[in-house]
């Protein structure tokens, strides 16, 4: 999406004048830009901050090299380059089209031929950048723009030579987890076949609209994409044996791409046909890729002078239905290389949102407030289902794609960075951190200090041999006064066990069997904590089913209180909400159930009138409890505050003026404002007159209150973002 430019942003790059943001990434930031003749083009540059480094300088030069390696059929076509210049720079055409992801949203899984044809085109394109002795790494439904003309491929900042083990050394993995290949998930070398290998991933994406080895934690994923087998449900019966043959675990196993292109062939499409691709898309993206072309004659935002925020997004316009694919050929013919002025779209050319860092707050009364200026904004990746932001002392730690890193809490600076191989499940309490012995050496179970200066783990504090440390889904729950409690595996294969482990003494407390799992690819343990004399688990849901499983053990000996299988519709919840006496739900009512038995203190929202929300299966979010009130999020009522002991409503938001919250992230609760995620950002809702006084507009992922600290954390896509929490 187009977004105006910041007052420090540059006027100029190179020979183009700065019309716009389109978006950014950890590494830099993408503009919209035309050139003294009128070419509209999209802009990358590297962070100032990050120019001095002269491996990112080296990767950035890559990348402009893979990207022309690619070229205009494959990929978007390289205007102008100066990686040498004191803020590198690249200047491509400005791509026309979705990204896949967002194409399948928008129209469902493609069809057979339209899947072959992507497949055929995108094989080309890697065999292309193959014979030029580059391999992509990172190909992914994101980095593939849907356009008129045929698939391109983009984002190339990982991407490198043959056997060039200089800017990523072998046992460090990178990547986005749910597309790579085995042996990049372990460290080792990527090849041409592990691209064969994630472009499988995309096709099976493309033709179910899920990756090959599901979602989850990149624990989890890198563990399937290592050992399991891929989910071939729902993938066209006459491609499943080449795909299959695509995600051998063995690479010598994979076809090649030119083998692929050619088994893919037959569509009625051939990569080139300027005109064919169209013709085998779904109505639904073709619509997208209409949209987009249609926001390319907007004119751009301005300049925000500072601190003023910025103009409210410009309402869309959908094209009618039944577009004509032939004529998206001449209007969206995949690249805009001329003049015109531009708007939307074009920001996937890199991949991500506009997570730089440059929210903005809406445009409001008068009197209202402004979204406060970041404390800092750093590059650090979240994936899909990333944590928390953890305290630990005076810093944090939070994981990061594939690592776990420790982080300057005054500077959001990374100070040192784990493989989650090596440190496997951690927790903190408060003081220190402590994680698993990494799974894949470890014989027996392992509680070990991660130290703060370098995240390395230190002896084992608990080394438990009954239970097996190379079990996968062994949790780590918590650390409480000194105790650890974890769930785990026993060493005979057979049985699950909560336990508690002294970390002083390094000797086990208690056990306390638990059930097994009800399939082997699901965790017996979602998370779990101590609430005063309580532990309280929350178990797997069960496979092919809408429950989640609660259980309550005694703190002293861990013997079980009382179970039950609670119904949940959707994504289950990824945090425990609990007081001395309730445990509570946000789902399609907010309840409380007491934890002395389990049996339902109250409900709130039964017979509530649901408004537009009918037939949507979680209508209240995950809740979030202080001073005696749980505040959550209701379907199209925004931040409700709910009495705690007696389920009673003290208050409802004010207008919400249409926005959607995200329900499954919890509200932060501070002394005069709650923050609430929504399809527009994050918004902060005045605890006295209950009304959005301002919106810090972004897309994130998880929330994290830190009172201590006055912060407030934003874990985006591709960044974490720290303001003030009032």
């Amino acid at each position: 999406m187009i977004s105006p430019l910041l007052h420090d942003d540059p006027h100029t790059v190179g020979p183009f004048r700065i019309l716009a943001r389109l978006g950014g990434g950890g590494m830099g930031t993408v503009y919209l830009a035309r050139s003294a003749g009128g070419r509209t083009v999209a802009v990358k540059t590297l962070h100032t901050r990050l120019a001095a480094d002269t491996t990112l300088r080296t990767r950035f030069r890559l990348e402009t090299d893979a990207a022309r390696v690619v070229g205009s059929e494959h990929g978007a076509l390289v205007v102008d380059a100066d990686p040498q210049a004191p803020t590198p720079w690249m200047a491509t055409e400005y791509v026309l089209g979705p990204p896949l992801d967002t194409a399948v949203e928008a129209g469902g899984p493609l069809p057979e031929p339209a899947v072959r044809a992507l497949g055929a085109s995108l094989a080309a394109g890697l065999e292309q950048l193959h014979r030029s002795e580059v391999v992509h790494r990172d190909l992914k439904p994101s980095n593939v723009l849907v356009t008129a003309q045929g698939p391109r491929i983009i984002d190339f900042g990982i991407a490198r030579a043959f056997g060039d083990e200089h800017l990523t050394n072998v046992g460090n993995a990178v990547g986005t987890p749910a597309f790579m290949s085995p042996e990049q998930a372990a460290g080792l070398e990527h090849a041409a076949a592990g691209d064969v290998f994630a472009l499988a991933g995309v096709l099976v994406f493309a033709a179910t609209g899920r990756g090959p080895f599901g979602g989850g934690a990149p624990t989890d994923l890198l563990y399937r994409v290592r050992f399991g087998e891929p989910d071939l449900g729902g993938v066209p019966a006459s491609l499943l044996p080449l795909l299959a043959r695509c995600l051998a675990k063995d690479p010598a196993q994979r076809p090649s791409t030119t083998e692929l292109r050619t088994a893919l062939g037959g569509a009625g499409y051939a990569p080139g046909d300027r005109g064919g691709f169209a013709d085998l898309l779904p109505d639904g993206v073709l619509r997208e890729i209409s949209r987009r072309s249609d926001e390319v004659w907007h004119e751009p935002p301005h300049r925000l002078p500072p601190p003023a925020p910025a103009e409210a997004p410009r309402a869309e316009t959908a094209p009618a239905a039944g577009v004509s694919r032939r004529r998206l050929l001449a209007v969206a013919g995949g690249a805009l290389l001329g003049g015109g002025l531009l708007g939307g779209g074009g920001w996937a050319l890199f991949g991500g949102s506009d997570d730089t860092g440059g929210g903005t707050a809406k445009k409001d009364a008068v009197d209202r407030p402004k979204a406060p200026t970041p404390l800092w904004s750093a590059p650090l990746w979240c994936p899909e289902s990333g944590g928390e932001v953890m305290r630990v002392g005076r810093n944090l730690a939070m994981r990061a794609g594939i690592v776990l890193c420790g982080i300057n809490a005054e500077s959001g600076q990374s100070t040192w960075q784990a493989n989650i191989e090596d440190i496997w499940r951690s927790a903190t309490d408060g003081t220190r951190m402590y994680a698993l012995r990494g799974y894949q050496e470890a014989a027996s179970l392992a509680v070990c200090e991660v130290a703060q200066t370098n995240g390395e783990l230190g002896k084992p504090l608990v080394e438990l041999s009954a239970f097996a440390g190379k079990e996968q889904y062994n949790q780590l729950l918590c650390v409480v006064d000194g105790t650890a409690y974890l769930v785990a595996r026993a060493a005979t294969g057979k049985g699950w066990y909560l336990v508690a482990a002294d970390l002083r003494t390094g000797k086990e407390h208690w056990r306390s069997p638990v059930d097994d799992p009800p399939a082997e690819n699901v965790p017996p343990a979602l998370f779990g904590g101590v609430v005063g004399s309580r532990v309280v688990l929350c178990g797997s849901p069960e496979k092919d089913s809408r429950f989640i499983h609660l259980s309550v053990h005694d703190k002293a000996d861990g013997h079980q209180l009382w179970q039950l299988a609670e119904t949940f519709a959707g994504t289950p919840p990824t945090r425990l909400v609990a007081d001395d006496r309730n445990l509570y739900l946000g789902k399609e009512t907010l309840t409380a159930r007491r934890l002395s038995d389990g049996e339902l203190e109250w409900m709130f929202g039964n017979g509530r009138d649901v408004g537009d929300s009918a037939g949507e299966e979680r209508r209240y979010g995950t809740p979030t409890l202080q001073d005696g009130v749980v505040y959550c999020t209701e379907a199209d009522r925004g931040l409700i505050s709910v009495d705690a002991l007696s389920g009673t409503l003290n208050w409802q938001e004010q207008e919400l003026s249409g926005r959607k919250s995200k329900r499954e992230v919890a509200p932060v609760v501070g002394k005069k404002y709650a923050y609430c995620a929504d399809d527009t950002g994050v918004r902060a809702v005045d605890l006295r007159t209950r009304k959005a006084v301002w919106t810090y507009q972004s897309e994130p992922v998880v929330l994290t209150g830190d009172p201590d600290g006055g912060r407030l954390y934003l874990r985006l896509e591709k960044r974490t973002i720290a303001l003030p929490l009032a």
